[in-house]
């Protein structure tokens, strides 16, 4: 997908003699623009989720990191003894169960020899569970064990550049306090600021973000709130391939799908700016409601409509045409 980022040149009709021109042939697309500027949608800053001291941060402010990139590291010398603790309580549940499990199973056989009372055997079955309830809750120790050793290291949550270092080097880190921020550089938007009558053309064209380079884009959300100062409204696009940094800030631009009538084909009538088309042999005017004068303006009609061009000036409705 391609667009030129210039108006389209109207084609140049018939012969000087002829009178009227096809619609496609003398109508324009003018370029359209609105402010926009390329936004992430994750900035995230990274929190500590255990207390800990910072012993490093090994990247620093403007570098580019990948998903799983080590960005800070806490003393986890506290929660590797923790983890130690939490294997070994392991270890020792599922010896506690082993042994009740085999007490189980010796209760049960003294008991169909009848060398066993009944009571005997519920007290083995009950603490066989006990003991498999202790070791679920051993590995439920383990794995929050793993799971503060994990937090030990502040990892890239995605590809990104780091924008803020806010720790430092020795500070003691508590539960929820800041450590870096970092910025998404894959999932990209275009926020863009146009008129909400502009929506609708843009669902009908090709846009593309123009800053440094161009970039083709396509809309995504449309129905943002309306700025009353403004009168602008926010919409969002995504990059179609490739995409320049965030914050980057450019322009959207668009050819406007609508056929515009050059202004010097305007005439005025009774009050009112429109153009005269040829209708069986004769000049027919036809309103522009939105016309400007020395202006193009839109119009809404089929492309092979014929229009008059040549000499407007005494031309009125009805009068034959060649």
């Amino acid at each position: 997908m391609s667009l030129v980022l210039s108006s389209m040149v109207p084609t140049a009709y018939a012969a000087d003699s002829a009178r009227t021109a096809a619609l496609s042939d003398i109508s324009e697309h003018p370029l359209r623009q609105a402010p926009a500027t390329a936004v992430s949608l994750n900035h995230t800053t990274l929190s500590a989720q255990l207390q800990a001291s910072v012993i490093s941060i090994p990247v620093g402010v403007s570098q580019q990191v990948k998903k799983g990139d080590l960005l800070l590291q806490l003393d986890c010398t506290d929660f590797n003894l923790a983890l130690q603790l939490a294997e070994a309580g392991v270890t020792i549940a599922k010896a506690r169960l082993d042994l009740a499990r085999n007490q189980q199973d010796r209760a049960s056989q003294l008991l169909q020899k009848d060398l066993t009372s009944r009571e005997n055997v519920d007290t083995t079955n009950t603490e066989a569970i006990a003991r498999q309830a202790e070791l679920m809750q051993s590995r439920i120790n383990l794995q929050q064990a793993q799971q503060n050793v994990k937090r030990c290291q502040i990892k890239a949550p995605f590809d990104g550049i780091v924008t803020q270092r806010i720790a430092s080097v020795g500070q003691l880190a508590a539960v929820g306090t800041p450590l870096i921020t970092i910025i998404d550089t894959q999932q990209l938007e275009v926020s863009a600021l146009v008129k909400p009558q502009e929506v609708n053309q843009l669902q009908q064209a090709e846009l593309i973000f123009s800053a440094d380079h161009t970039y083709p884009v396509t809309l995504v959300r449309t129905g943002g709130i309306v700025n009353t100062e403004t009168r602008d409204q926010e919409i969002r696009l995504a990059f179609n391939s490739g995409a320049p940094p965030p914050g980057t800030a450019g322009r959207l631009v668009w050819t406007d799908p609508r056929s515009f009538i050059p202004a010097q084909y305007i005439v005025k009538r009774e009050g009112k700016w429109g153009i005269f088309v040829k209708r069986e042999g004769k000049a027919r005017f036809h309103p522009l409601p939105d016309a400007i004068p020395g202006r193009s303006a839109p119009v809404d009609l089929p492309a092979d409509t014929a229009i008059v061009v040549k000499r407007l000036g005494q031309l009125n409705a009805g009068d034959p045409l060649p």
